[in-house]
């Protein structure tokens, strides 16, 4: 059974090819011990790798990675550099790429973005996140 009380963890990564790699192995360490259900960790870890490989594509700086769990359910934030507010696409079977968000959208209870303002009030950064619950496990 999951732990009901509310708690949180954050990663920073560098912008590295490595770093989608790095975040779902702690998402998935992170979940796991805090006894989330399987059939969560494995979304979670999923989503959570396909949004910061975005992130590594898309953005040049750091990438921060926020994990809240709250009630029933687990919230999953990934921060970048790039402001432009993703739209999920339209793939092929045959396309190597471009299925993220539309898993992201597919598999997620919830989901958005949102710009975050530097000091100049332009958007210079973004959030993607996605929520999930425990009855997905």
């Amino acid at each position: 059974m999951p732990d009901p009380t509310p708690w949180h963890c954050h990663l920073e990564l560098p912008n590295d090819p490595r770093s989608p790699h790095i975040a779902r192995h702690t998402i998935r360490t992170t979940l796991l011990g805090y006894a989330q259900p399987p059939g969560l960790t494995d979304t979670a870890e999923l989503l959570t790798s396909e949004s910061v490989s975005n992130a590594v594509k898309h953005s040049d700086g750091p990438i921060s990675i926020r994990l809240r769990a709250h009630h029933a359910a687990i919230r999953i934030g990934v921060m970048d550099n790039h402001p432009e507010l993703p739209e999920p696409v339209s793939t092929t079977p045959d396309q190597g790429f471009g299925r993220g968000l539309f898993l992201v959208e597919a598999l997620s209870d919830a989901w958005g973005r949102y710009p975050v303002t530097s000091h100049s009030r332009t958007p210079s950064w973004k959030v993607v996140w996605f929520e999930l619950s425990a009855a997905c496990g």
